[in-house]
């Protein structure tokens, strides 16, 4: 069987495992929410009257403590803004108003005032044909009616306006909350799997056979390093430990041979018997045996998703988190105060990516990984305990530099280790690690700062991160350090800038689909959905939309690109569908057309930037000959990130000056008109060249 076949064939096998075990996990889960649902659904109708009830304990007995008083409730001038004050801050409620025992009413909420006269008599017509007691449902409200005594007597009716609505909106709001939790504990299930089956099934077995048949060639040099112990494990140590005895052996043997010829002791038949075990069989050095097994591209997966999962819980609520702690000031406005800890965030990462690949080259991958987690946890923790915005800025910095030493050292590795005619394949790796978190960290993100608040949220995805760190140290194998460039870093990073074609495609293809997904869906949409009404937990759900429309195209673009070589139209497609989207989202007015616009904007995502990086390699091959792959990748990334940026600064820009639709339609227009210089270069530079291109030096 050939490799690509043994390949294709475990990669299938881990999907069906994958999938049969995730179906399983989500079948209980579901049965398990539907029961709990039912049972919330049963007490949330009861416990919402009582809340009332005791809601309308409380506000009577102010009025009961005036009419002991000898005060008249009809001398009470200060009860409207009571009642105003004691309505606010509970959103299932809709009104509050005191009436007379005659049925006259006298105060009234603001909501209740702002009603015709006629519809307190309609109340009153309702509660005398209601047969439950104090409880009457009129246009979609539920009027409560209680009773107000003082000194054995009625001295007036509260009424309560319960909104009838919010016990259906409630219940759809968790529905909509165990759904996504479902479909995140789907993703994240089969990522785990995933990622186990191929290092505790797939790469031992592999490991073993091609131990076996390099053994069968005569060839013993190569020996497992073995990480875990399993039972797919126990069988490739059992060959591994054969391999070093056979080793020992054989310098046993020539070190014993070695003496004999010096004492001249040594027969010729032995020297022959020698001398054709030599010819015939390869043997290694017992004590420094070469390693049988090669990073590859899948190694990351696992701790770089649940890396990136923790450090994507605050994306839907993070413009509205700094909100908080802005303090009004002469200076700056509102829109760049929020605005700067993203750009800030993306200055440091873009200053500390050349630091991944430095230290992937002297300290390799496992000492790399560990330096960026490091700082990203400490600083994700002491961000969530943030009392100011400098201390948030600080914060903020400090886990960029670890997000930019992670993300550097782990697309290099990606690189390093990826064919060129799996390029997008082996891209997509990255990618569908990335976007894959994004879909769990967003939604997750939401309902947690929802739930338990923001600085507890950031408390999880300090965990998190700790948890990858863990795993770094326990399934990801050592690269090494490697040889140094001939090239200077500094020098090779001047010389690709200067080669106008390299920045003129970065300029087109890479920075405005980072200006798109920073300027308009990291910052411009959490707050137009926040102007909209939309709670964090709502954000969050909607933002998903487009990173699940970005995980479940990245892989089949991957496919598509390699195989049919469609690295440039989709490019292209990617482009023109995100300026759609945004334009789409500046228009729409409702959920679905919002969904619908950040669906498209997601799905453009994954058709710019998966071929992207592995188009970087075939398009500038001399750059990649002439600097070497990590300085071109590294430049742009570098270069990448100044979309990043600049997106949410220009957001901002707009945002102070036209308002969101202008901006949403400035940001969209731009895009589609970028794409289409980027169609004209990718034209031009397909056109056979008159004169040979300068080499690099």
């Amino acid at each position: 069987m050939s490799p690509a076949a043994d390949g294709g064939l475990s990669r299938g096998r881990i999907w069906q495992v994958s999938l049969l075990s995730t179906l399983l996990i989500v079948a209980t889960l579901v049965a398990a929410s539907v029961q709990a649902s039912r049972l919330f659904e049963e007490s949330l109708r009861p416990d919402l009257r009582a809340k009332a009830e005791t809601l309308a304990e409380t506000v009577a007995l102010q009025f009961h403590r005036a009419a002991d008083l000898g005060i008249p409730v009809t001398r009470l001038g200060a009860a409207d803004a009571y009642l105003d004050d004691a309505a606010a801050g509970h959103e299932e409620l809709r009104y509050i108003g005191f009436a007379s025992p005659e049925g006259r009413l006298l105060y009234a909420s603001r909501e209740l005032k702002a009603r015709p006269e006629s519809f307190f008599d309609r109340v009153k017509q309702a509660h005398a044909q209601e047969e439950s007691r104090g409880l009457a449902r009129l246009e979609g409200a539920l009027d409560l009616a209680h009773p107000v005594e003082s000194r054995g007597r009625v001295i007036g009716q509260l009424h309560l306006g319960i909104d009838a609505g919010y016990v259906e909106q409630r219940l759809q709001e968790i529905h909509t909350d165990i759904l996504i939790t479902l479909f995140v504990t789907a993703l994240v299930t089969i990522e785990v799997l995933m990622a186990l089956m191929g290092l505790l099934v797939v790469r031992p077995l592999r490991l073993l056979h091609r131990l076996l048949s390099l053994g069968s060639e005569g060839d013993f040099t190569r020996q497992a390093r073995l990480r875990l112990h399993d039972e797919a494990t126990r069988a490739l140590a059992a060959a591994t430990r054969l391999v070093r005895r056979l080793n020992v052996r054989y310098a046993a043997l020539t070190e014993r041979a070695a003496q004999a010829r010096r004492g001249a002791r040594l027969a010729e038949p032995v020297e022959q018997a020698l001398s054709a075990l030599g010819e015939r069989f390869r043997f290694g050095d017992p004590k420094a045996p070469a390693a049988l097994e090669e990073p590859e591209t899948g190694d990351l997966r696992l701790p770089l998703f649940i890396y990136l999962f923790g450090s994507e819980l605050s994306r839907s609520f993070w413009p509205l988190y700094v909100k908080r702690l802005y303090q009004p000031g002469p200076f700056f406005s509102e829109s760049f105060m929020v605005a700067l800890p993203m750009s800030l965030w993306v200055t440091a990462m873009v200053l500390c990516t050349p630091l991944g690949g430095r230290l992937l080259n002297t300290r390799g991958s496992r000492v790399a990984l560990l330096a960026g987690m490091v700082p990203s946890a400490l600083g994700l923790a002491l961000t969530g305990q943030s009392s100011s915005l400098t201390e948030l800025f600080l914060w903020r910095i400090v886990t960029a530099g670890g997000y930019g030493i992670v993300t550097a050292t782990a697309l290099l590795h990606v690189a390093r280790t990826s064919t060129r005619s799996h390029g997008a394949r082996s891209m997509g790796v990255f990618v569908g690690a990335s976007t894959a978190a994004s879909v769990c960290g967003t939604a997750i993100g939401g309902i947690l700062a929802d739930r338990i608040g923001y600085g507890a949220t950031f408390g999880v995805a300090a965990g998190l991160v700790c948890l990858s760190m863990v795993l770094v140290g326990l399934l990801t194998p050592d690269s090494g350090p490697r040889e140094t460039d001939t090239h200077r870093p500094v020098a090779a990073y001047l010389g690709i800038l200067k080669r106008g074609r390299v920045l003129l495609f970065i300029l087109l293809a890479a920075m405005p689909v980072r200006l798109v997904l920073t300027g308009f869906l990291f910052f411009l949409t959490p707050l137009r959905l926040h102007e909209l009404g939309f709670s964090e937990a709502a954000i969050g759900r909607l933002m998903m939309g487009s990173f699940i429309a970005t995980v479940c195209a990245t892989p089949v673009v991957s496919l598509l690109a390699d195989r049919y070589g469609w690295h440039r139209g989709m490019m292209l497609a990617g482009g023109g569908a995100s300026g759609l989207g945004v334009l789409l989202f500046a228009s729409a007015d409702g959920s679905w057309p919002l969904l619908a616009s950040v669906l498209l904007v997601g799905l453009g995502q994954a058709l710019a930037t998966t071929p992207l990086l592995a188009s970087v390699p075939p398009l500038f091959a001399e750059e990649c000959v002439g600097f070497g792959l990590d300085a071109l990748l590294s430049v742009f990334r570098i270069i990448e990130r100044v979309g990043s940026l600049a997106g949410p600064l220009l957001a901002a820009a707009l945002l102070s000056a036209s308002g969101f639709a202008r901006s949403a339609h400035a940001i969209g227009t731009g895009m589609l008109v970028l794409t289409a210089g980027l169609a004209a270069y990718l034209f031009v530079r397909s056109l056979p060249s008159s004169t040979p291109t300068p080499k690099a030096p």
